[in-house]
C-alpha cells in the first residue's frame, strides 16, 4: 500500500504518465526521434522502444510534438552524454537513477547501444516510480517478448513488485518515504558511503513540481549525499512578466498553466514556492550541491537539441509547423537544470568533482563566453549558475529612466461592448472607419455579456478561419458585418494575410494568407466602401523554380509605398505553401496590375551577396518611411523589424532600411537594396529580438513597435511596447499609464490620424492546448 499524501491526487498524477508517453510515442512514428546514434548501426539493432509500451499510438498536435522533442532529445542528449564522459574517463561503474520513470523505456534502449558498442564502464540502471505503476510496468515488461530479452539474467529479485539484478532494477517506492528510498537503492548496489567509486546521475522529469515543496526539496538534498552526483531536473518555471507585480500579474500562459493542473488534480505545488530559475538555481545550492546550471528550453534548443540549421531543417520537413509562439512561451516556461556534488575526501585534502556533463556535450565553454551570451540576447530569464564567473555577465541592466516614455490609454474603449476573440487577422483605417478582415477565432458577439468578454480561459469551440469584414466607426465605437455577397465577390476565410492602405486613404489591397496547415493564397483584392471587394489577381500556387509571381505567402508584411514615382504593393518575406520562408521581395503596381520581381543588389551591383541580402523572415513588421522628390521621382523606403529566420527559426533583434528602385534603359531592371541600422537605447542597450508584433509609423521620425513574442527569454511587460527613432538609431521604452491584461501577439494595429491614437484589435494564445486567451478588448493609445 502507498504511505502518505491524498490518494485520489497520487493517482491523479500517475496517470499523467500516459499524457507523457503517448506523446513520445507520437514523435517516434513522425520520425523526430533518430533512433541510432552508432555510425553503422541500422535503426533494426537499436529500436526506440516507445512501440512497445504505447501499443494504440496517438497523434499529438505539432506544437506537443515540438515541445516534447526538445524535452525527449535534451534528456537523451545528457544521459548519454553522462554516461559516455564517465566512459572516457575509465571509470569501471556509473549508476542512472530515473524518478518517476513511468513506462519510459530509456534503460532497454541503452541496453541495445551498449552491446554494440562494447562498453567497458559498468552501468546500473534504476526506475522508480509508485509502486502500483511499477506493477504495471513490470506486467507490461514481461508480456513483451522485445523487452523480456532485455532484461538481465540472474536477478537477485524477481516477482510481481521488483525486479533487482547487477545492471537494473525497477522499483516501487513512493519518494515521500525516504528511508524506503535508501533501502531500495542499496538493495540495487548504490551506496553512499561505497568505497568504490561510482558517480550517479539523477534524472527526475517532471516529477518533483506535483510534491509539496518541502518533500521535494528532502529528495534533493537525499542525493545531494552521494558523492560525484549529478541530478537533471526539468520542470515548470514563472518568469517575471510585470516586474512591479511579479507576483499579481502573471503572463496569461502562467494563468493558463495553473489553471489546468488545478483542473487534473495535478497541482504544481513545488512551482508555488520556486518560480524563477534562479529560485532553482539557490534551491539547489541550499540544498547541498556545489554547482549548478539552469537553462530554459529556448536555450536548450538554440544550444543543444538543434543548434543548426540542418537540425530544424530536418524537424521542419516532418510536419507542417506554425505555432512558434505557443513554443517559445512553452520554452520560457520550462527549464532544465543540471547540479553536481564535489565530495570532500576525509583522509586526504583531495576533492572528486562529479564528471561535467555540460562540459562533455560541449555547453559549457558556450555558457562562458560573454561575446556569446550577449549576442544570443541570453539573461536571467533564460539563463542562471553558480559560477560566480557567470552572473555578472547575465546581470540584468534595467532600463534608464531616459529610456522610458510615458504614453496615455485612451479614456473610452474604441469598440466597447465587442468581443473580439481573433488572431491573425489585419486592421486598416480609412478615413473615419476601421476594417478588421479575416483572422482565427469566433465570429463577433455584439452587446457580449461580461462574463462573456473575459481575456482568457476561453473555451476552444466554434473557432475557425475567419471570411468575415468588421467595419468599426472610429467616432461613436459603432460595429457593422460588411455582407461579403457571393462567394466569387469576396475573399475566402483566411489567417497570417496582409491589408495595405492606398496613399490616399481610399482603398486597401488584401494579399495572401493561409487556410488551413498547407492552403496558401495567392490572390490580390481591393475593397473600397463605395464599391466592396473586386478581385485584381489571383494564379496557382507554383512549387517549382523560378517564378514571374509570387507563389502565395503568409506571415508576410505587405506596405503601399512610392517606388520610381509609381504606387506600389511591396512584400516582404512571409512562409510558402512548403514552409520554407520566403526571401524575395515583389511589387504589385496599382496602376498596371502587374508584379515586378526585385533583384538584391549592393552598391549598385546586381546579384547581391547572399551573406549581406535580408534572409527568408517571417512574423516580422514593416512600416514606410516617406521619402522626398517630386511625384515622378518620389522614393519611399520600409524599415523592416524583427521576425524568424526561417533556416533556423531563431528570433531576430534586426533592423532593415529597404529601399527599391527601377533602372531606366532598355531593358528595366528592379532592384532592392538593405541597410542594417543599429539600434539602441541611449544607455546603450540593444532591442530584444521580437516577432509577432505590429508596427505604426505614428509621425516623423516615430515608429512604435507594439507586443509580440521574443527568445530565448520571455518578453516582459515593461518591454511590450516601445519607439524607434530611426534618425538617431535609438529607441525607447513606451509605458503606458497602467497595466492592462495584454500580450499583444496575433493582434493588428493601426494609427488613427485624425484623433492622434493607435488602435489595436484581438490576439491572443493557447498553452499546450489546455486553454486559450484573447485579448478581447480593443484598446487605444494617444500618439
Amino acid at each position: 500500500m502507498e504511505l502518505g499524501g491524498d490518494q485520489a491526487a497520487d493517482l491523479a498524477i500517475q496517470g499523467t504518465n500516459t499524457s507523457s508517453i503517448t506523446s513520445k510515442r507520437s514523435l517516434e512514428r513522425l520520425g523526430y526521434l533518430d533512433s541510432c546514434h552508432i555510425p553503422g548501426v541500422t535503426e533494426k539493432d537499436t529500436p526506440l522502444m516507445f512501440k512497445y509500451v504505447v501499443p494504440k499510438p496517438s497523434r499529438r498536435s505539432p506544437v506537443i510534438n515540438r515541445a516534447y522533442y526538445q524535452r525527449t532529445e535534451s534528456i537523451r542528449l545528457l544521459l548519454e552524454g553522462w554516461i559516455d564522459e564517465c566512459e572516457a574517463l575509465g571509470l569501471d561503474q556509473c549508476a542512472v537513477v530515473s524518478l518517476g520513470c513511468g513506462f519510459d523505456p530509456m534503460f532497454f534502449r541503452q541496453a541495445t547501444l551498449r552491446k554494440h558498442r562494447n562498453s567497458r564502464t559498468r552501468l546500473k540502471y534504476v526506475d522508480i516510480d509508485y509502486p502500483s505503476l511499477i506493477l504495471e510496468r513490470l506486467y507490461m515488461i514481461r508480456n513483451e517478448a522485445t523487452l523480456r530479452a532485455l532484461l538481465p539474467e540472474n536477478p537477485s529479485r524477481d516477482d510481481v513488485e521488483a525486479f533487482v539484478s547487477d545492471s537494473y532494477a525497477c522499483l516501487g517506492i513512493d519518494l515521500r518515504q525516504l528511508d524506503q528510498l535508501q533501502k531500495g537503492l542499496e538493495e540495487a548496489g548504490i551506496k553512499k558511503d561505497s568505497s568504490e567509486r561510482m558517480p550517479i546521475l539523477v534524472i527526475s522529469e517532471v516529477v518533483l513540481a506535483y510534491l509539496e515543496a518541502g518533500e521535494s526539496d528532502a529528495v534533493i538534498q537525499f542525493f545531494a549525499q552521494y558523492p560525484e552526483a549529478t541530478f537533471v531536473l526539468h520542470e515548470q518555471c514563472i518568469p517575471d512578466f510585470d516586474e512591479a507585480q511579479e507576483s499579481s500579474n502573471l503572463h496569461p500562459f502562467a494563468l493558463t498553466m495553473f489553471r489546468h493542473f488545478e483542473r487534473t488534480m495535478t497541482p504544481l505545488k513545488t512551482l508555488q514556492e520556486y518560480r524563477s530559475l534562479k529560485d532553482h538555481r539557490d534551491r539547489f545550492e541550499t540544498l547541498g550541491w556545489g554547482a549548478c546550471d539552469v537553462l530554459n528550453m529556448n536555450l536548450i534548443s538554440d544550444y543543444l537539441t538543434m543548434p543548426t540549421a540542418a537540425h530544424h531543417h530536418r524537424v521542419s520537413m516532418l510536419e507542417p509547423f506554425d505555432e512558434h509562439d505557443e513554443l517559445y512561451w512553452i520554452g520560457a516556461f520550462y527549464f532544465i537544470a543540471v547540479a553536481m556534488t564535489t565530495h570532500h575526501s576525509p583522509t586526504t585534502s583531495s576533492s572528486t568533482k562529479s564528471p561535467d556533463v555540460l562540459q562533455y556535450v560541449g555547453l559549457r565553454q558556450r555558457l562562458q563566453q560573454a561575446k556569446t551570451l550577449a549576442s544570443d540576447h541570453v539573461d536571467h530569464g533564460s539563463y542562471t549558475s553558480t559560477n560566480s564567473t557567470i552572473d555578472p555577465i547575465l546581470a540584468l541592466r534595467p532600463p534608464a529612466p531616459a529610456t522610458y516614455q510615458n504614453v496615455e490609454w485612451t479614456d473610452s474603449q474604441p469598440f466597447s461592448g465587442q468581443d473580439l476573440h481573433r488572431k491573425g487577422h489585419t486592421l486598416s483605417v480609412l478615413k473615419d472607419h476601421a476594417y478588421v478582415f479575416g483572422g482565427f477565432g469566433s465570429e463577433v458577439e455584439e452587446n457580449a455579456s461580461e462574463d462573456a468578454q473575459r481575456r482568457i480561459f476561453q473555451t476552444r469551440g466554434q473557432q475557425t478561419r475567419l471570411g468575415s469584414m468588421l467595419r468599426f466607426h472610429l467616432l461613436n465605437g459603432s460595429c457593422q458585418l460588411v455582407s461579403p455577397g457571393t462567394d466569387d465577390e469576396a475573399p475566402s476565410p483566411r489567417m497570417h494575410h496582409s491589408a495595405a492602405t492606398t496613399l490616399d486613404g481610399s482603398a486597401l489591397y488584401l494579399y495572401g494568407g493561409r487556410d488551413g496547415p498547407t492552403k496558401v493564397h495567392n490572390d490580390v483584392w481591393r475593397y473600397t466602401p463605395e464599391d466592396g471587394w473586386d478581385p485584381l489577381w489571383r494564379a496557382r500556387i507554383s512549387h517549382s523554380g523560378d517564378s514571374a509571381v509570387p507563389k502565395g505567402l503568409f506571415k508576410h508584411t505587405a506596405n503601399i509605398m512610392h517606388v520610381a514615382g509609381r504606387e506600389m504593393m511591396v512584400i516582404v518575406g512571409g512562409r510558402l505553401a512548403s514552409g520554407e520562408a520566403n526571401d524575395q521581395i515583389w511589387a504589385f503596381d496599382l496602376q498596371e496590375g502587374q508584379w515586378g520581381h526585385f533583384q538584391w543588389r549592393q552598391n549598385g551591383a546586381t546579384p547581391h551577396p547572399l551573406e549581406d541580402r535580408i534572409p527568408g523572415i517571417f512574423s516580422h513588421s514593416a512600416v514606410v518611411v516617406k521619402g522626398n522628390g517630386a511625384e515622378q521621382q518620389q522614393q519611399d523606403s520600409l524599415l523592416i523589424v524583427g521576425g524568424i529566420r526561417g533556416a533556423d527559426e531563431k528570433v531576430l533583434n534586426k533592423v532593415w532600411k529597404v529601399t527599391l528602385g527601377v533602372s531606366e534603359g532598355e531593358d528595366p531592371s528592379c532592384w532592392v537594396e538593405a541597410t542594417a541600422l543599429d539600434i539602441h537605447t541611449s544607455a546603450g542597450e540593444a532591442l530584444k529580438p521580437r516577432f509577432g508584433h505590429a508596427c505604426v509609423h505614428v509621425s516623423e521620425d516615430r515608429i512604435w513597435v507594439l507586443g509580440g513574442v521574443s527568445a530565448p527569454g520571455l518578453l516582459q511587460w515593461h518591454e511590450s511596447l516601445l519607439e524607434i527613432q530611426p534618425s538617431t538609431g535609438t529607441f525607447q521604452y513606451l509605458r503606458p499609464s497602467s497595466f492592462r491584461e495584454l500580450v499583444m501577439v496575433g493582434h493588428a494595429a493601426a494609427l488613427d490620424p485624425e484623433r492622434g491614437r493607435v488602435v489595436g484589435v484581438g490576439g491572443g494564445g493557447t498553452c499546450f492546448g489546455f486553454g486559450a486567451w484573447w485579448d478581447s478588448a480593443a484598446w487605444a493609445l494617444t500618439t
